[in-house]
């Protein structure tokens, strides 16, 4: 293999990609006052791009995608939001912090669970079913969440239901009229670049933006990886245990891994800044920052899952 074919690949691995978005936040972090206008719309693109593969069809064999569904919204509105709201009250003193974790909890799946389970040789059908229905759950749980734990008084409940609409809603009706047109081909040509380096943006302003506590809150930054290493490295393991136990097949339990140990950080940060201290989307990028880590393992692990 070439070196550019090499420096190609690198470039188009989206691990390495966010990995180092999160260097040059880091090591260039001052920049990410620039880009946070266009968190939003980054977001809202990239959701877009990455359900273009959905069907409008998915729901009608009601009886076949029951289970993966409520399942679904099991694992990741009650155990992983639980994990995540309970074990940042227990052990972070910090509101901001708190508040982050509270609104990585309220919202949906990563849209990325749908690809990795298919890299990761698990059940696609169950994450996809899975997830467009937590997403179109999260309508009305998130801001219920929201509500729930931080308050109206906290956060305007018409204002998130605008940034909801913006970020799930309009996707999701876009993608269906880009379904239709001709343009399928190009957008399919371009699709993984623009989702990779969008997410790149998304993690360099988020991280950025909290840079000095990543340099200099050391024990800040230990206590939310504790969080956030619970939130996937842990939970999962207990997921793939209890489903083993219990009979699942194999390429099931990676999609129940996925579907219980995944949020959409990138909506939780773009939340947290619009409406709270850039210190709020630190719990985001630190879960992020550990789903990108968990990914790199679960590719040597599932090869050895029994």
């Amino acid at each position: 293999m070439s070196l550019d074919s090499r420096i190609r690949g690198l470039l188009e691995n989206n691990s390495f990609i966010f990995m180092l978005a999160l260097a040059v936040a880091i090591a260039f972090g001052g920049g990410a006052s620039y880009t946070e206008p266009a968190l939003v719309p980054v977001l809202a693109l990239i959701m877009t791009i990455s359900i273009l593969d959905v069907s409008s069809r998915v729901f009608l064999d009601l009886k076949k995608i029951l289970f993966p569904v409520l399942l679904a919204l099991i694992l990741n509105f009650v155990v992983l939001s639980g994990v995540y709201v309970g074990l940042s009250s227990l052990i972070i003193s910090d509101a901001d912090l708190r508040t982050g974790f509270v609104l990585v909890a309220a919202v949906p799946p990563a849209v990325a669970v749908i690809p990795i389970t298919y890299l990761l040789g698990g059940n696609t059908k169950y994450s996809l079913v899975g997830n467009v229905a937590a997403y179109t759950v999260a309508l009305a749980v998130t801001p219920l969440i929201c509500i729930l734990f931080l308050g109206a008084n906290f956060i305007e409940p018409t204002r998130l239901l605008i940034v909801l609409g913006e970020l799930i809603a309009a996707p999701i009706v876009v993608s269906r009229i880009l379904r239709r047109t001709r343009i399928m081909s190009t957008v399919e040509r371009w699709r993984n670049p623009v989702v990779n380096w969008g997410f790149f943006l998304v993690i360099y302003t988020m991280v950025g933006l909290n840079r000095d506590v990543f340099l200099q809150e050391p024990g800040t930054l230990l206590l939310v990886s504790v969080v956030a290493f619970t939130g996937t490295f842990v939970l999962a393991e207990v997921i793939n245990r209890i489903s083993r136990r219990l009979g699942v097949q194999k390429m099931d339990r990676i999609s129940f891994m996925l579907l219980g140990t995944r949020k959409n950080d990138g909506l939780a940060g773009a939340i947290a800044l619009i409406f709270f201290d850039p210190r709020a989307a630190m719990p985001a990028a630190l879960v992020m920052t550990f789903s990108v880590f968990h990914f790199v393992w679960l590719t040597w692990w599932v090869k050895r899952m029994r």
